[in-house]
Parts: C-alpha cells; structure tokens; sequence
C-alpha cells in the first residue's frame, strides 16, 4: 500500500471506520468449496492476499482478492489477473506478461490435476506480484511476490508427469504443411479471431502431420525501442504457443522464440509501421 495512501487512512481514521471497510475474509474463509482442490487451494490462498491487503488498509485490493476466492470457492473458472487491468510501466510489464503467459502454459498442461496446490499458490502469488508492481513503492514486497511465485510455479512444472512413449508402429511419412502466419495489431499480442483461428488450424495441421516440434517465432516491425519491440515480440509468440497448446499440442512439443523487429518480412527503414512484419510464424518441424 502507497504511503500517502496509509497516512491519509490514519488521518482520517474515525470517518473511515464509517464509511469504509475491509471484505468479511473469515466468511470467505469458511465457506464450503463446490469446486476441486484447485480451487480449494486458490480459496486459501486469496483470502490470505485479501487478509493482507486489508491488514494494510488497502480495501480495494482486499476486496478485490476476496471476491477472486468467492469464485473459487464456487468452483468457478479464474483465471489470473491481465495485464491491462493494472498500470504496469516501464520493463517489468514484458518481465509480468511473460510470467503470466508461463503460468497459463503450466495451466492449460493439466497443472490444476497433478500440481493443485503449487499452481494455486502460483496464480495467487502472480496476482500479488502485480498489484505491488502497480503500487511501486514497497520493492521488498514486490521481491516476495515474484520469489513465491517463481518457486512455486517451477514446483508445478517439476511435478508435470512424463509423456506417454509414442505407439511402437510407424507412421508413413507425411509432407508437413505450413509455414502458418498469425498478424497481430500494431503494439499488441492479444490474439484477434482470425488469429485464433490460424492457430487452430497449425494446431490440428501439426497433429494430422505427427510434427515433433512445432517452432513459434515471433516478430514486430521496426517502430519502437528495439529492446521493448524483443519483449513484445516474445509475448507475441508465448500468445499462438498457449492457442496451440489449447489445441491440443503439449507444452514440450511448442517451442517458442522472439525475433523482435530483426528478420522483417517486408524490408522497411526504422521506425515504420508494417502490417506485414507484426506476425508470428508457426514451422512444423519433424
């Protein structure tokens, strides 16, 4: 919580004990859970950051968290925190969404099943992580969020069960279709729909192909500090990596990569914006 925030709560503490006040989190806290130990696990772990928040006098974001574990407890769908919900500046929004496209990766790996508990505490650690990011002021707190979530997420990925060995008979060769190409709007990495459906369609190509590997590159153009347009291009391809893995490739078989605004499709001086070279390519690879 932001100093002057804090102060001024002190300040005014009779008026707010009025007129403001935290989530009732032993209520949450005891509620019955619908869902599984996923969402068990993330109950808990919510109500803490809502505990901690309100501890703080940070009724927003105690609020905020609370309700994050009603879902829960409801067995819900909830997912972490995006982004463009909080105001992240400077480097640490690349540093953020690259550990947010990670967590969703580990996710959509089956994660909630064999690591409920470590996923959870990772989802609820990435939440912390970027609220204080927003706050900026408390860097030991900021540390702690990213440590627990960093330890808790490379457990989840440790605990990830080993393939199935492919069926013993050959499979006759196949040519392997593509390269597919996925365009993005300019200065962003959400995917649009024909995006999407792109990436479906690599997906279910790879799949028909047996591709081994299935290489995600992505790229920018050359408008823009070239370090920031290497971040943005990274969180372009961990964006088609997590849509092909939604359609049903495995994590280990996508590798993914980030070109920045090197190797443009269509040669531009520096500093323009083309259409053209704001992609990610998707290679089938044996």
């Amino acid at each position: 919580m932001k100093f002057l925030k804090f102060a001024m709560a002190i300040a005014l503490l009779p008026l707010l004990a009025a007129c403001a006040s935290g989530p009732d989190t032993a209520a949450t806290k005891a509620m019955a859970n619908k869902g599984t130990p996923f969402h068990m696990a993330l109950q808990n772990e919510y109500v803490a950051l809502a505990m901690a928040e309100a501890d703080e006098w940070d009724f927003e974001d105690a609020h905020y968290f609370n309700n994050k574990a009603l879902a829960a407890a409801r067995g819900e769908d909830v997912q972490p925190q995006p982004l463009k919900e909080r105001n992240i500046k400077g480097d640490a929004q690349w540093e953020l969404e690259a550990a947010r496209q990670a967590l969703r990766g580990e996710l959509l790996s089956g994660a909630k099943d064999y690591a409920p508990l470590e996923i959870a505490r990772a989802q609820a650690m990435f939440d912390c992580w970027i609220q204080e990011q927003e706050e900026g002021d408390q860097q030991e707190h900021i540390d702690a969020c990213k440590i627990a979530f960093d330890e808790a997420l490379n457990k989840a990925s440790g605990m990830r069960p080993p393939l199935k060995p492919a069926a013993s008979a050959p499979m006759p060769a196949k040519p392997l279709p593509g390269p597919f190409v996925v365009y993005f709007d300019f200065d962003s990495f959400e995917l649009s729909a024909t995006g999407a459906a792109v990436a479906k369609e690599a997906a279910e190509a790879a799949k028909a192909a047996g591709a081994g590997k299935v290489i995600v590159t992505g790229h920018t153009d050359t408008k823009g500090n070239s370090d920031y347009n290497e971040g943005l291009s990274r969180a372009r391809a961990a964006a088609v990596r997590n849509a092909l893995i939604e359609g049903g490739l495995t994590r280990d078989q996508v590798e993914r990569s980030g070109a920045g605004e090197t190797f443009p499709d269509k040669a531009t001086g520096d500093g323009v914006k083309e259409p053209l070279n704001r992609r990610v390519v998707i290679t089938l690879s044996r």
